[in-house]
């Protein structure tokens, strides 16, 4: 029984190995990561960070806890723009992160 039960787990143990060699050789274009990639935009579309959002296209976030996120730091504010959770300098315009996708306007 005991050497049934060695030899399983050795069983085991192969597999696994075997198993996360064939994941770290997996071709990047089809891990998990590259629906990721394709959700963003393209280069030119949407925004991007350090440029100056147009205000038409710009919802300014006034309640940020509606999307799980605290008082933004001094300077700076939340905004969505192209279903996008941004944090923008309200003086300039300007994109200072894009925090992430969102579905819908909230506030």
């Amino acid at each position: 029984m005991f050497q049934k039960r060695l030899s399983l787990v050795l069983a085991l143990w192969i597999a696994a190995a075997l198993a996360s060699v064939a994941i770290a050789q997996q071709d990047p274009n089809t891990s998990a990561d590259a629906s990721a990639r394709a959700k963003q935009a393209a280069p030119g579309e949407g925004v991007s960070v350090g440029a100056a959002v147009a205000p038409g296209k710009l919802h300014r976030v006034s309640r940020p806890g509606l999307y799980g996120m605290s008082e933004p730091p001094v300077g700076s504010a939340y905004g969505i723009v192209d279903n996008r959770l941004i944090r923008f300098d309200p003086e300039s315009g300007k994109v200072l992160s894009i925090i992430r996708q969102v579905d819908e306007v909230l506030d």
